[in-house]
């Protein structure tokens, strides 16, 4: 097949090769950004491949139009479920087009049929006149499902059928799935619940960096070491363990021991009870850190009790606690775990629907995410957000704003002092910056804004393993500057090495809570990191 999709210079998906036999359940699943949805979005005709060719039922597609891939019986569904929400769940089945538009709109007495026993199989009755926008998230899925079924395709490809589902109806929607399975349909099915991949897939493909990692049974490939490359991020040493990450040395004990003291070789603890940058193999950082933290007095904690937040009817979040840490608090997951959903929820940019959040004494379960910078918390976005049209100096003082003249030139001084290589570029135009001095920008940029808490959401995705470096080195300035940071990261095992406290998130709920130096175990850390039992 050779599949190959471009965006710009952005490669998304390089010479994918990839051959799905009719009757399978063959499972994709790989780290944020490896490709998956774009595979999907090309195969179905939604994007114009740029190389390479696709075959359904030995007939050449590449360039056929969706609704003509769809016609010949490659179905396929949506991560977000879009029905007609005006509409009953009845009327989204009928007004799918089984013939094209050309059959005109009469409905069709053998189509009600096919509605009625889509309706019946998938255990809808009970809905099947009510709103669209009325059910639930899960049901939501099983119509979209539904909707596909009334084409009668030969092979259907799932993109997250079971996200924001819950456990109940999660498995009704699995069994649907294996029954239709047995009656021999195939299906293609990206999802990043391990335990639906597991269990449901004769067959799983790995991405990663747009490029086929490799090919096999489950158990195979989530043992394979490439793989987990492809999630916990590459060792920059090949023969360093997960303990050499966390600075354990060859005293593991002592590492795992958050209250061991720096004189017995331990790891020396932070006020949040977190350990501190001595277990990450960085205790110059942490002298730094506690000086700076004595001149600028105890750090008001956020703190988020039994979050529940989502959009549309799915939950993303669900009754999730967190707080903020003296130093790095990292949080870890997979690919729609909801990490960047939480760091929205807790920044103000999403709302939370039960729960609450509070900075120091202030509850800010309700504010906004420009009430919330008054109060000392900013968000850097996955993308940086700078201003490519403005230039490096505008878009630091933009960050700024708020304050005096006076106040504003002394932050600067401390930006450019923090990354001295944007001093020659202050007239230069954001856009015409490398990504690692447009990350610098955006570092500085929420320096000027003067916060004592950063939430950063995935800094270093997308970047060179040189500038991913650079990433960390900007994130512990930020602690050098007497700041806590909460971090969202894929590259797990490079962020390990500067972590102070851990949450893992998996299908939106918690699967640890704890020090960094508590992660020794890397087969532990997989499972939790891919949801595995």
């Amino acid at each position: 097949m050779d599949l190959r999709k471009q965006f710009g210079s952005l490669i998304a998906n390089d010479e994918i090769s990839l051959q799905v036999e009719a009757g399978e359940i063959h499972g994709i699943i790989g780290p944020n950004g490896s490709g998956k949805s774009t595979f999907f979005n090309t195969v179905t005709g939604f994007y114009d491949a740029d190389g390479g060719s696709v075959y359904f039922d030995g007939t050449d597609i590449t360039d056929a139009s969706p609704d003509e891939i769809a016609r010949r019986g490659l179905g396929r569904t949506f991560q977000i479920a879009s029905p007609f929400r005006d509409l009953s769940v009845r009327e989204n089945l009928l007004s799918v087009y089984t013939a094209g538009l050309r059959s005109g709109l009469r409905i069709t007495e053998g189509k009600r049929e096919r509605a009625q026993e889509i309706i019946e199989r998938l255990e809808i009755e009970h809905i099947a006149d009510h709103e669209a926008s009325d059910i639930s998230g899960g049901q939501q899925q099983l119509l979209e499902l539904g909707r596909i079924l009334m084409l009668d395709p030969q092979c259907i490809m799932l993109d997250e059928p079971t996200a924001g589902v819950n456990p109940a109806l999660q498995n009704r929607i699995l069994d649907h799935l294996r029954e239709l399975n047995e009656e021999g349909q195939t299906f293609v099915i990206i999802e990043h619940d391990m335990s639906v991949i597991s269990g449901l897939t004769d067959r799983v493909t790995v991405f990663d960096q747009g490029k086929v990692v490799m090919d096999g049974d489950f158990e195979t490939v989530t043992s394979d070491e490439r793989v987990r490359e492809a999630y916990l991020g590459a060792e920059t040493d090949p023969d360093a363990g997960l303990g050499d990450a966390l600075g354990a040395g060859s005293d593991s004990s002592a590492a795992a021991d958050p209250s061991a003291s720096e004189a017995d070789g331990g790891a020396a603890t932070t006020s949040g009870g977190g350990s501190s940058a001595a277990a990450t193999g960085a205790s110059a950082t942490t002298q730094v850190v506690e000086t700076e933290a004595d001149l600028i007095g105890e750090q008001r904690r956020l703190v988020a009790d039994d979050i529940v937040t989502g959009y549309g009817n799915h939950t993303v979040i669900d009754d999730v606690s967190v707080e903020s840490h003296d130093g790095v608090t990292c949080i870890f997951g997979p690919n729609g775990s909801g990490k960047s959903t939480l760091l929205k929820a807790l920044v103000g940019a999403v709302p939370v629907w039960s729960g609450s959040i509070s900075l120091g004494e202030t509850d800010i379960t309700e504010t906004n995410a420009a009430e919330n910078l008054q109060h000392g918390m900013v968000m850097l976005p996955q993308d940086g957000g700078i201003f490519g049209s403005l230039t490096v100096r505008e878009n630091l003082l933009l960050g700024g704003f708020r304050v005096d003249r006076d106040v504003r030139r002394e932050r600067l001084d401390t930006v450019l002092e923090a990354f001295p290589d944007l001093e020659d570029k202050l007239d230069a135009k954001g856009s015409s910056l490398s990504g690692g001095q447009q990350m610098m920008l955006s570092f500085g940029r929420a320096m000027m804004t003067g916060s004592e808490l950063f939430l950063l959401d995935e800094p270093s995705a997308g970047l060179s393993p040189a500038l991913v470096d650079d990433v960390f080195e900007m994130t512990q300035t930020l602690v050098e500057q007497g700041a806590q940071v909460i971090l969202v990261e894929q590259n797990v095992r490079e962020a390990l090495r500067i972590a102070d406290y851990v949450y893992i998130l998996a299908q939106g709920r918690l699967q640890f809570d704890g020090p960094a130096a508590e992660l020794l175990d890397e087969d532990e850390l997989v499972e939790l990191y891919l949801g595995l039992e």
